[in-house]
């Protein structure tokens, strides 16, 4: 027994000299310091983890807000969003519909969704804040940087559009366009998707002056092949510029554009013929096969036309500024070779379907002119932010069958 003593005593006065040899040997070391190299991290403050959208945008008349200060439901998805899940021939669509308001409707034919079940499409879409500027067909999104969303209807804090297909009712969404990055950018881009879709994208974006105040970035669009749909053949050619010119009293952009496109087949949208529900028509037909054209020979879209956008603000105090926002877009449509009313309709439940055929040229030219003022009011320890603005917009539609 005491030998078994002896042995414990020493092996606990060994354990107790080791441990404290290594609690001093770490002290020592933790005495030690060593510099870094300088890590530069560089992101949008803005963007929320993964960058797919932004906690900040631009809400109308009411400038730049967070979505945590306005009284609606609001959402800003980010031009990695538009890259990621849109494409070079693919429906605007496919990139709204990361927006839970917004439900697919449409074709690479045309820009239609609806939010909140009530349709919309590029008619009663803006571009920098500014209505009547896209069209009802194929929107381009080679040129968008940012994409913003008002769910519900809030036309009052934006201009009203003029439109001719559909109203703002269901809720906003605002194209902004892509502006000159701080530092230079030259980008060229190949894309391949569909059955044989070949796209060519130019990004070059520059800053001047001494201040970098001034900003250029040219975008181009090449695009010809066969979508995912048989048949369906889509060419696009564009170029946009955005000039922009920033000093500590004003904000200036000039956005212009010319962009070409050409449908060829593509058709898929269908309605049920009304008095044939319930008699012929006895149940929900069948989902179309996803690769599948339901078009004709012949059927075609093929549409022209130019934008210009401009935004200025200029500062008259520290509270008080005014702004100017106009625009016009001239389109033309001309061929739109298609089923009336842009889709087939549906008779019975073999999923036969009837229908006219039109043929017309479309002329559209909209002009947007917005003057506004905007400031801060303090009573007491409240303080208001008040924007009066007054707007017009004309529209003109000229349409004949060919």
């Amino acid at each position: 027994m005491i030998n078994k003593h002896k042995k414990f005593l020493t092996t606990a006065v060994f354990c107790a000299i080791a441990s404290t040899g290594f609690v001093l040997t770490a002290s020592a070391e933790e005495t030690m310091t060593h510099d870094l190299d300088e890590v530069v991290v560089e992101a949008d403050k803005d963007a929320l983890p993964g960058s797919y959208v932004k906690t900040k945008g631009s809400i109308g008349i009411l400038g730049e807000k967070s979505i945590l200060d306005v009284p609606f439901s609001n959402m800003n998805i980010t031009q990695k969003t538009i890259e990621t899940f849109g494409g070079p021939n693919q429906p605007l669509q496919s990139i709204l519909a990361n927006n839970p308001a917004v439900r697919i409707q449409g074709t690479t034919l045309h820009n239609d969704f609806s939010i909140r079940g009530i349709k919309g499409n590029g008619t009663s879409s803006y571009l920098n804040g500014i209505p009547g500027l896209m069209t009802q067909f194929a929107a381009p999104t080679f040129m968008i940087g940012d994409i913003q969303f008002i769910s519900g209807p809030n036309s009052g804090i934006t201009g009203i559009p003029s439109t001719y297909e559909t109203t703002a009712a269901g809720g906003i969404v605002n194209f902004v366009s892509k502006k000159a990055t701080e530092a230079p950018l030259t980008r060229y881009r190949q894309t391949f998707s569909g059955k044989g879709s070949f796209g060519e994208y130019l990004d070059v974006s520059r800053r001047f002056g001494k201040d970098k105040e001034w900003g250029v970035r040219i975008n181009t669009e090449l695009l010809n092949g066969n979508t995912a749909i048989n048949s369906n053949d889509m060419e696009a050619q564009g170029i946009f510029a955005n000039i922009d010119h920033r000093d500590k009293k004003s904000n200036t952009n000039l956005l212009v554009g010319y962009r070409h496109l050409n449908i060829e087949g593509g058709a898929r949208w269908f309605s049920l013929k009304a008095a044939a529900i319930g008699k012929e028509i006895t149940k929900v037909p069948s989902a179309p096969e996803a690769s599948k054209n339901y078009g004709f020979d012949g059927l075609a879209k093929e549409s022209e036309g130019y934008i210009i956008a401009l935004n200025h603000e200029q500062k008259m105090n520290a509270d008080w500024k005014w702004f100017l926002n106009a625009g016009m877009n001239s389109n033309k449509l001309q061929r739109n070779i298609i089923g009336a009313s842009s889709n087939f309709v549906i008779i019975n439940d073999k999923g036969d379907v009837s229908n006219n055929l039109m043929s017309t040229q479309t002329v559209t030219k909209n002009y947007y002119a917005q003057l506004g003022i905007n400031g801060n009011i303090k009573t007491g320890a409240v303080n208001h932010d008040v924007t009066l603005a007054l707007d017009k917009a004309q529209y003109r539609r000229r349409q004949k069958h060919v």
